[in-house]
């Protein structure tokens, strides 16, 4: 159709911007019968948002198809195959096991960045990293490194030009020596947030209250919270994906 044409002229002019070229040397390459150094490559890689896995193989590609020889294009080529070899075995390691690697979860509970971009993914409209860095208000960078730890770790495939949860999923037990690095990153965010030029009351809720009560309702009122606390979790694991909220639960001895 006429927008489509419109929509595919538009992203390759944009491309060649990145690229530092004219569209028409584009166009060439795209119809095989030109080529790209490797300074443009890599430009039109970052350009097309390529984490460091895909950007590599994206380079090779290029380098294949600029050598000179057989030998030297065979090279390149079993460059190639290693890589593929590689993520076709990642994929029946993720096949086999569904629980991550502890290195794996020691890092994704390091730092918060790495479970809000992994739930980031459930939301359909929040699957490209420039999309991700948007809504977590921090740089396209930090989203990737977290995109290629999560695509590591089996926690997120990429299907197209979209990154969804994968089949590895991760919890955290209370005997961890990851939980409280989990519990302190999110309360900084908790803390952060307050911070947001934004109506408060209207997107988050916050509470906090020093109290004096009995040994008795410390009991009861632990009892009421993890009640209400499943009862929630209910509401959240049938409830459509459309935004991204941090839960903290906290009453403890002052």
């Amino acid at each position: 159709t006429l927008g489509s044409k419109k929509h595919r002229s538009g992203l390759k002019t944009k491309a060649a911007a990145a690229m530092g070229c004219h569209t028409t040397l584009l166009s060439q390459v795209l119809h095989s019968r030109g080529e790209l150094n490797l300074e443009q490559a890599e430009k039109l890689s970052r350009f097309l948002g390529h984490l460091d896995e895909e950007s590599h193989y994206f380079i090779l590609l290029v380098q294949k198809e600029r050598a000179g020889t057989r030998p030297l294009k065979s090279y390149f080529q079993k460059q190639l195959d290693q890589i593929l070899e590689s993520r076709l075995n990642l994929k029946k390691r993720v096949g086999v096991t569904q629980e991550v690697l502890k290195e794996h979860e020691q890092r994704y509970y390091s730092s918060w960045i790495y479970s809000a971009v992994h739930i980031a993914l459930s939301i359909p409209e929040l699957r490209t990293v420039t999309l991700i860095a948007k809504r977590l208000l921090c740089p396209e960078e930090q989203v990737i490194t977290a995109i290629n730890f999560l695509l590591e770790a089996g926690l997120a495939i990429r299907k197209s030009d979209a990154y969804h949860i994968g089949p590895r999923h991760i919890h955290l037990g209370k005997e961890s020596p990851s939980i409280r690095s989990h519990h302190r990153n999110w309360r900084l965010k908790a803390v952060e947030s307050l911070n947001f030029d934004r109506n408060i009351e209207t997107y988050d809720l916050h509470y906090s209250s020093v109290v004096s009560l009995s040994v008795d309702d410390i009991s009861r009122i632990k009892d009421r919270l993890i009640a209400e606390l499943k009862q929630l979790n209910k509401v959240i694991q049938d409830s459509k994906e459309e935004e991204l909220y941090a839960l903290n639960f906290d009453f403890f001895k002052v």
